[in-house]
């Protein structure tokens, strides 16, 4: 989503943690889905979310949307205290 992002350039040990699946999409195809169905709150008709999170439970399940929203935000580059604020619960739950 930035001028020079390339697949080669980026580091995709950033979430190095074994429940984190990291994915390349080119065509921005996940960032224009969640945008037109504006999960989470976030992005509008013709946008892209991109720099932002979304966090499922355990029982989420993916029909004609995702369910089970735990948080949603963006934009994680200059907002971290939002991060904080969602993940510390639901990570303290377990």
């Amino acid at each position: 989503m930035l001028a020079g992002d390339e697949r080669s350039a980026w580091d995709s040990h950033v979430l190095d943690d074994p429940r984190v699946i990291s994915l390349w999409d080119p065509e921005r195809t996940a960032g224009r889905w969640f945008s037109a169905h504006q999960t989470g709150g976030l992005g509008g008709t013709g946008g892209v979310v991109w720099d932002a999170y979304l966090a499922f439970g355990s029982s989420a399940r993916w029909q004609t949307t995702p369910s089970n929203l735990l948080a949603a935000g963006s934009d994680i580059i200059s907002t971290t205290d939002n991060l904080n604020k969602h993940f510390t619960p639901i990570l303290a739950a377990g």
